[in-house]
C-alpha cells in the first residue's frame, strides 16, 4: 500500500499524485508542489493523496539554471 496523505498536510515531494476517496468513487490524478499543502477536496472527507510519480521541481535541478543572470 503506497503511502497516504490527508488534505492540509504539507507537500514533501513534488510529482504526480492520485486522489483517492474513502468507500470508492473516481481515484484522478494531480500535481503537488513540495513545500504547499495536500488540497482539501469538495466531499471533504475521506480522500487521501498517493505520490505515483515524483519529481524534482525544476528550480532545485543540478542540471538546470535558476533563470538569473549575473
Amino acid at each position: 500500500m503506497a503511502e497516504q496523505h490527508k488534505p492540509g498536510e504539507i507537500v514533501k515531494t513534488s510529482g504526480i499524485y492520485k486522489v483517492v476517496h474513502n468507500g470508492g468513487g473516481n481515484a484522478f490524478e494531480v500535481t503537488c508542489v513540495e513545500g504547499e499543502h495536500f488540497p482539501p477536496t469538495r466531499t471533504g472527507k475521506g480522500a487521501v493523496y498517493e505520490l505515483v510519480h515524483g519529481a524534482t521541481h525544476s528550480h532545485k535541478h543540478s542540471e538546470l539554471g535558476s533563470g538569473d543572470k549575473a
